[in-house]
């Protein structure tokens, strides 16, 4: 089963189904405004939680190049809305993750969390636990597929 990688960043927009019409929210990461300063007294530090989204998804960008690959990790029902981690096996502090989600596909909805642009090399994927549940070799050029149990 070919793999897709995923990473999610900083500033991200994503629809959010509990807002009408699915409005979209905006995730910033704390590190990304420490030291920030309005002169005009505004606070323009906002922490949204982000929510799965619901609806299947019908298409992802995948950005595969020279150096990157990307990673599908299949998944089950019971598992959607969860995050799944990963990270470079030689470096453990350079966490990613995204969520299983529904997606369309030719048979019917499945469940996947997709990781579109990874660095090649080899990744561990965590468990729900936080421990090493596989791990995965990332070849450049190529979508790989996986499964998350």
């Amino acid at each position: 089963m070919p793999n897709e990688n995923f990473r999610t960043a900083s500033g991200d927009v994503r629809l959010n189904p509990v807002v009408p019409g699915g409005g979209a929210t905006r995730h910033h990461d704390d590190h990304d405004l420490h030291g920030a300063h309005d002169p005009h007294g505004h606070d323009d530090h906002v922490h949204v939680e982000a929510v799965p989204p619901t609806v299947p998804s019908r298409a992802v960008v995948i950005n595969v190049g020279e150096h990157t690959g990307a990673l599908v990790l299949a998944s089950s029902e019971q598992r959607s809305g969860l995050e799944v981690e990963i990270h470079p096996l030689s470096r453990p502090e350079a966490r990613t993750h995204v969520w299983v989600l529904p997606r369309e596909g030719r048979h019917g909805v499945v469940y996947a969390a997709i990781f579109p642009s990874l660095e090649s090399g080899d990744y561990a994927i965590l468990g729900v636990d936080g421990s090493i549940g596989d791990i995965i070799f990332i070849p450049p050029n190529q979508v790989t597929h996986a499964t998350w149990t």
